[in-house]
């Protein structure tokens, strides 16, 4: 609707720059979720973690009901998903922590592009 009302007022330029802007952030996204699914995993694990067992117990109303056991070979992260964990977490975390602050910069910067 935005790019219909731009083409409609005449901002034919506008228009495009906002369509090749979305295409060349949809290829990146698009990679994003590419390599999350589809590509095989470079993350190897430590060869002394191999051999451990690990185990648990599930607890309701302090009865044990099951005893787990699993191994390490099924926990798997990619460095880029590690990553992008990471900085989500922060942001969420700053924001959680000081949200005062991140909503007077969002109020300032929206008056400074907004006000002529």
């Amino acid at each position: 609707m935005v790019l219909s009302a731009a083409l409609d007022s005449g901002y034919v330029f506008l228009a495009l720059v906002a369509i090749l802007t979305s295409v060349i952030s949809a290829v990146y996204y698009l990679n994003i979720i590419k390599q999350i699914f589809f590509d095989e995993s470079e993350y190897t694990i430590n060869p002394d973690l191999l051999k451990i067992d690990l185990h648990g117990n599930i607890v309701k109303d302090n009865i044990i009901i099951q005893k787990v056991k699993f191994n390490t070979n099924n926990i798997i992260l990619s460095s880029s998903l590690t990553i992008t964990i990471s900085i989500l977490t922060f942001i969420i975390l700053l924001f959680i922590f000081i949200p005062q602050e991140w909503l007077s910069m969002a109020n300032i910067l929206a008056l400074i592009i907004f006000n002529p």
